[in-house]
Formats: structure tokens, C-alpha cells, sequence
């Protein structure tokens, strides 16, 4: 027990003060030092001493030696960190692709806009060789880009998949290190009868801030002293000095994308993806999702519906040789994988391209029934079918057979769009092969007395046989003989000598502006004319093939309808609509995700204010308290010197 003592007095304020100088000085040596709080010596009066006539002062002691800290204020700082952190990636990786796509030379737009320009000029000279080349070239351009979009969207996702494994990495060896810190921590504490360790305090708060930085994060504080660190909705890190460390894997599908799972040791792993959120991390999980994901599968579907339906429409016109169209594309069939483990298949192929949907699936077996649901939303769709060869699932434009073998628990991926865009692939090479006009040929006979006419004609169905029986040819001829003013007969005309009647129609109104041939219920010859004016009986008009494609232009107007014309949702989207929606899609989320990245930034710099605030070293503060303190120090050195003089006279008076 401190005595009340002159000297003594005086000697546990030259230590006190002593230690504040100590802690004052350690202050300024690390006011630039990352994560550092201030630290604070507290001083107490020691305990009195009872003399007979009251109690005596017997100095001061020193208490504890503190930091300057706020838990809310750092809770606030980590959060902030982490939400700041992933909308920041979020918009970086997002403005990349935003700046491509919407880019009139990087992007889609002008490749679409340059081939459609090409058909049209081919529909206004169908005969050009020059023309017929240019639209052979754009098209060959389109498919470029196509591919350069595609190819460069890829990148972009092997990124991603890179920077996730880097911050994977980064994440273990941050816990590692709060794990070891934990450790000593508690060592610390037991040793020095449970005064804190602040500046191993604050190391252990600076790694776990910069841990937000990856992942959101939530602590637990036990009663030793040690952190315990969770992630997700509780995936725990860090429980005292043990870590579990996180890695990544590939999911199911061709082009599955990178997961993160816990190593739970003999248990495996725990996929924790879906449970992630804030960070480094999230940003990059958010983006793929709502940015890279999407953007690839609507150019894929674009390409995809560019391939189908100007390859039907070509398919139906005549080159220059009087031959049938042939593809001008080619498209892969939907991509599917098996989850892992599963040993049954699947056939999945093309029902209406035109109501694609730009999603991904998961279908399933429960051992009695199949679901099927996208995989960005979850929602759970309908089918149509039974799945068998002969009445397969229809859903959103595809068709799907599943295998009879199928067991329980059976799991799929189907991805009918996401490679869309690299593997559309140029067919024609030859400008002689554009399909520019139309194989019906009408015409009327010149003996005609009436003011009927015939139209031009188009084609409904390249497959019918009246194209396909004999090639080069339409089969049969037709010639149509009105035989009254509102009924007409309808002949082969192989034999013009002797022609085989077909069929007979009546009820023509050309007061109702004339009739489609053939009419509702009739025979189905492939393709369909107009009917106009008063024919008058015995008027005739001939339908057959047209040989000769060169100067015709039916069908390549009617191929520049394709690239303007509402193909695509379901008959609500044009291909043009398609990108443009997609282009626009990711403008607006670009443009939120900046608006969030700001305003989080700015929340973060606040709230780092106010940590610098409170636990911050000024210099001026602390150049104060060294003068405060040395004063004292000095002050307590006098007390002593004091006594000496005091002792000193007293052996003086003694001696005498």
C-alpha cells in the first residue's frame, strides 16, 4: 500500500506522468498509421491513508491505459465499407459493358442497321452482282460482331470468375490473420489481468474492416476477448483462433458459373453463393446476375432470331440460278448439362423461337413429375406435353424430351440462349445464292374481257410439296377459270391442253375487295395470291414457278421486313427491339448503380469522419498534452526534490 509519504508521493506522479508521455508520444508516432486509435492513460488517486487525524493523500497510480473507441461508429464504418465496396464493382464492371453496347461502332446497332440497309438496296437492284455482295459482306459483318460481342461478354465473365478466386483468396488469408490476432488477444488479456492490448485491438479491427471490403460481415465478441466472424446468414469464418476457409467451385451446366462454398472438411463443401451479399464480392455476384448474365443471353437470343426467321424467309425466295433459298445461317440447337451424379439425358430443340424468353432453366424430377423454373427469378412455369418423343414439354419457344429412365431427384440446366452469339455462323458465300425473289409466279391471260387481277403472290409454306415434290418447279401448276362472275374453278394446269379440275369456289365479291386464294377450308397449295376486281366468265389466271430470279425483288423486300417486322416476343418485339430493350436494361442499372456507389461513398466518407473524430490522433492535441505532461513530470520531480532537501536538513540536524 502506497504510504502518504513526501517522496512517495511525488515519485507515483514521476511515474504516472512518466506513462503518459509514454502513451502521448506513441500517439504521435503512429497518427499516420492505418487503423490506429488514439490511446488514452487513466490515472486515479491512490488509496488514502488514515493518520490519526483524517485521511492523507498517498499520490497517484495508474489505472488503465485505453483506446479511443467507438463499437457503433466501427459497425457503421464496416457496413458502409462493404455496401460502398460492392456497389463501386458493380458499377465499374457495368459501365464497361454499357459503354460497348450502347457504342454505335463497338456496339450491335450499326452492324443490324448496315445489313438491312443492304437488303434494301438489294430489293431495289435484285440483279446487281455488286449489290448481292455487299449484303453477302454485311452479313459476314453482322456475324462478326456478333462474335466480337459475344466473345468479349466472355471475357468479361472470366474476369469476374478471376476476381472472385482473388478475393476467395485474400478472405482466407484475412481470416487467418484475425484468427491468429484472437489468439494473441486472449493471451494478452489473461496475462495483464485483463487490460486491453489496444494496439493488437486494433489490428484485429482493421483486418476485419478490410474483410468488409470483400464480404459483409457480422461479429460476435466473446467474453475472452476474441471475435468470432460470420458472413451470409451466419456462415461462420473465425471462431476464436479457427478458421473455415472458402473456395470456389463450377455448378452444373455448359456454361455454369463460378460458386463460392465453405470447406467444411469430411463434410465437403457448403455452397454459400446465393447467402453472399456485400463487398468485393457481391458486386460481382450482383453484376453477373443482373448484367452479364442477361446481356448475354438477349444477344444470344438476338443472333438466334436474326438466324431463324431471316433464314425462313430466305428459304422461301429463288436465287439467281431458279433455285430454292437456302439457310443464309446457322444457329446451334438449346444447351443443357446434367447436375452432377445424374445418369439420365435429355433432347432439347427449337419449338417457336419467337417466344424465347432470354432465360435460363432448371428443370427437375420428383419421381413423379417434372418442374421446371428460371433460374434468375425462380418462378416456376408451366408446360404443356408430356415429354415423351411424341408430345414433348413445350415452354417458353423450346421443346423438351426427357428420358423414361429419369430417377428422383434427376436435375438440369438449360441454357437456350447464352452461346448464341458466338456460334451464329455465316452459310451463303455465293451472291448468285441470295433468295431475292419469290418462286410463285401469277399471271393473266391476255384474252381476258373482265377487270380482274391477280396479285404477285407470296409463300406461306417452303415445305409444302407443291415446292418440294419436284424441285424447280410448282407442283402442280395452277390455272384459275372464272366460269360466272362470282364462281371460279381451280385446275391443274401440268397439261395446259387438258387440265384436272382441283376444286370449285364460289361466293367471289369483288364489291368486298376480291378474296385470298385459296380460301378457308380449301385446298393448301403453300403459298396465297390475291384475288381483285370483275372477272368476267372465262377470264383465266396461271400460278406456277418462277425460274428466273434475276430482276424479281418479292422476296428480298420481304427479307428487309424480317430485320424491321415485330418477329420476336411473342410478335411485340422486332430483332432491333430486342437489343435496343437490352441496351436500354443496362443503361438504367448502370445508372442506378452509379447513383448508389455515390451515395454510399459519401456515407462511408461520414462515417469515417466520425471514427477519426472520435478514436483520430491530432497533432495539435497531442502536442498540447506533451507540454501538459512534461510540466508535470517536472512538477513531480520537484516533489521529490523537495523531500531530498526535506531529508537532507533533517540528517544535518541530526548530526549536529
Amino acid at each position: 500500500m502506497p504510504t502518504a509519504s513526501l517522496l512517495g508521493i511525488g515519485t507515483s506522479a514521476l511515474q504516472a506522468f512518466r506513462r503518459a508521455l509514454d502513451t502521448t508520444g506513441h500517439n504521435i508516432a503512429n497518427a499516420n498509421t492505418p487503423g490506429f486509435s488514439r490511446q488514452r492513460v487513466d490515472l486515479t488517486s491512490s488509496t488514502p491513508q488514515y493518520v490519526g487525524y483524517g485521511y492523507v493523500g498517498t499520490g497517484v497510480r495508474t489505472d488503465s491505459v485505453q483506446r479511443i473507441y467507438n463499437g457503433f461508429i466501427d459497425g457503421q464504418v464496416r457496413n458502409y465499407t462493404a455496401s460502398a465496396s460492392e456497389f463501386q464493382t458493380f458499377h465499374y464492371y457495368a459501365t464497361q459493358i454499357d459503354n460497348v453496347l450502347a457504342d454505335p461502332d463497338a456496339g450491335l446497332s450499326t452492324a443490324m442497321q448496315r445489313f438491312y440497309s443492304a437488303a434494301q438496296d438489294l430489293s431495289n437492284d435484285p440483279g446487281s452482282t455488286a449489290a448481292r455482295q455487299a449484303m453477302i459482306s454485311e452479313g459476314q459483318g453482322l456475324v462478326d460482331r456478333f462474335h466480337s460481342l459475344g466473345d468479349w461478354l466472355g471475357d468479361m465473365d472470366a474476369q469476374v470468375n478471376n476476381e472472385l478466386k482473388a478475393s476467395v483468396t485474400d478472405i482466407n488469408r484475412i481470416t487467418s490473420g484475425i484468427a491468429e490476432l484472437n489468439e494473441k488477444i486472449v493471451f494478452a488479456y489473461g496475462v495483464a489481468h485483463q487490460q486491453p492490448p489496444n494496439d493488437l485491438l486494433d489490428q484485429r479491427d482493421l483486418l476485419i474492416r478490410e474483410l468488409s471490403e470483400h464480404v459483409s460481415v457480422t461479429t460476435l465478441k466473446q467474453d475472452d476477448g476474441a471475435i468470432n466472424v460470420m458472413i451470409g446468414t451466419g456462415q461462420t469464418l473465425v471462431v476464436a483462433n479457427n478458421t473455415t476457409q472458402l473456395t470456389t467451385y463450377r455448378g452444373a451446366g455448359v456454361n455454369s458459373p463460378l460458386q463460392i462454398a465453405l470447406q467444411a472438411g469430411a463434410n465437403g463443401q457448403v455452397p454459400i453463393t446465393d447467402q453472399l451479399s456485400g463487398g468485393k464480392i457481391g458486386g460481382l455476384l450482383g453484376f453477373r446476375e443482373r448484367v452479364l448474365e442477361p446481356a448475354m443471353n438477349e444477344l444470344g437470343r438476338t443472333a438466334i432470331g436474326m438466324g431463324e426467321f431471316f433464314n425462313a424467309q430466305h428459304q422461301k425466295g429463288i436465287d439467281l440460278n431458279g433455285e430454292l433459298g437456302q439457310a443464309f445461317f446457322s444457329f446451334p440447337d438449346p444447351q443443357w448439362d446434367a447436375y452432377p451424379g445424374v445418369s439420365s439425358s435429355l433432347s432439347v430443340a427449337w419449338d417457336d423461337i419467337g417466344q424465347l424468353s432470354g432465360a435460363d432453366y432448371k428443370l427437375q424430377y420428383d419421381g413423379s413429375a417434372w418442374s421446371i423454373s428460371r433460374t434468375d427469378t425462380g418462378e416456376q412455369l408451366s408446360m404443356t406435353g408430356s415429354g415423351t418423343a411424341g408430345d414433348p414439354f413445350v415452354v417458353d419457344g423450346i421443346r423438351i424430351t426427357v428420358d423414361a429412365a429419369a430417377a428422383s431427384g434427376d436435375t438440369f440446366i438449360i441454357q437456350p440462349t447464352y452461346n448464341g452469339a458466338q456460334s451464329l455462323q455465316m452459310m451463303l458465300n455465293d451472291p448468285s445464292r441470295i433468295a431475292a425473289g419469290s418462286p410463285v409466279l401469277s399471271a393473266a391471260a391476255t384474252g381476258n374481257t373482265g377487270s380482274g387481277v391477280i396479285s404477285a403472290g407470296d409463300v406461306t409454306d417452303i415445305n409444302n410439296s407443291a415446292f418440294q415434290a419436284t424441285p424447280g418447279s410448282l407442283t402442280p401448276p395452277v390455272m384459275i377459270r372464272f366460269t360466272s362472275a362470282t364462281t371460279y374453278e381451280v385446275y391443274d394446269n401440268s397439261n395446259p391442253a387438258a387440265p384436272a379440275l382441283l376444286e370449285s369456289v364460289s361466293g367471289y365479291d369483288p364489291a368486298a375487295g376480291g378474296e385470298v386464294f385459296p380460301t378457308p377450308g380449301g385446298l393448301d397449295y403453300g403459298y396465297r395470291i390475291r384475288l381483285t376486281g370483275n372477272a368476267a366468265s372465262g377470264d383465266e389466271f396461271t400460278v406456277g414457278y418462277n425460274s428466273n430470279g434475276d430482276g424479281d425483288n418479292r422476296n428480298a423486300l420481304a427479307l428487309g421486313q424480317v430485320l424491321s417486322g415485330k418477329v420476336m416476343g411473342n410478335g411485340t418485339e422486332s430483332l432491333s427491339d430486342v437489343y435496343r430493350s437490352m441496351v436500354s436494361e443496362v443503361g438504367t442499372t448502370t445508372r442506378q448503380a452509379e447513383i448508389a456507389s455515390g451515395a454510399h461513398q459519401q456515407l462511408l466518407e461520414r462515417s469515417l469522419n466520425a471514427m477519426d473524430a472520435v478514436s483520430g490522433v491530432n497533432l495539435d492535441e497531442e502536442a498540447a498534452n506533451l507540454i501538459k505532461f512534461q510540466q508535470s513530470y517536472q512538477a513531480a520531480a520537484q516533489v521529490i526534490a523537495a523531500a531530498n532537501e526535506m531529508f537532507d536538513a533533517l540528517l544535518g540536524a541530526v548530526r549536529r
